[in-house]
């Protein structure tokens, strides 16, 4: 079987949005062994059975994988806003997801920044003056 021709369906199939009549016609353009092979693909990704192959296909389309959006957010330097911006005309939808995974994960480092903090801040004082 060749899970990378299945990654490409299953990546062409899912990065349409969920319920909408993109998917339902890429779903229904795919014959049987392939509607077959990639709902196999997405169940054994979702169970663990399987590890998911990593496709080049966003280099080869130019767009931006999440660790390039990534380290350009992160970073200061100049006219990385406006590669981000273009990014974002030209593929709304992932660079929507991106981004709210992004904040998550900021959110998430700043919410255990601060509990490291108040941890240390009380571990040592007497329970009245907490």
């Amino acid at each position: 079987m060749d899970y990378t021709r299945i990654a490409k369906l299953h990546s062409k199939v899912f990065s349409t949005p969920r319920d909408s009549p993109e998917r339902e016609q890429t779903y229904s353009v795919l014959s049987e062994a392939e509607r077959a092979a990639v709902f196999d693909y997405d169940m054994g990704i979702r169970s663990g059975r399987i590890k998911a192959v990593k496709i080049n296909e966003q280099e080869e389309n130019g767009t931006m994988t999440y660790e390039q959006f990534k380290q350009k957010s992160d970073s200061d330097e100049k006219g990385v806003m406006q590669e981000l911006s273009q990014f974002a005309m030209k593929c709304p939808e992932l660079y929507q997801q991106y981004r709210e995974k992004w904040q998550a994960e900021i959110a998430e480092q700043q919410r255990l920044h601060n509990r490291r903090l108040t941890e240390n801040t009380f571990k040592n004082k007497p329970y009245k003056s907490r």
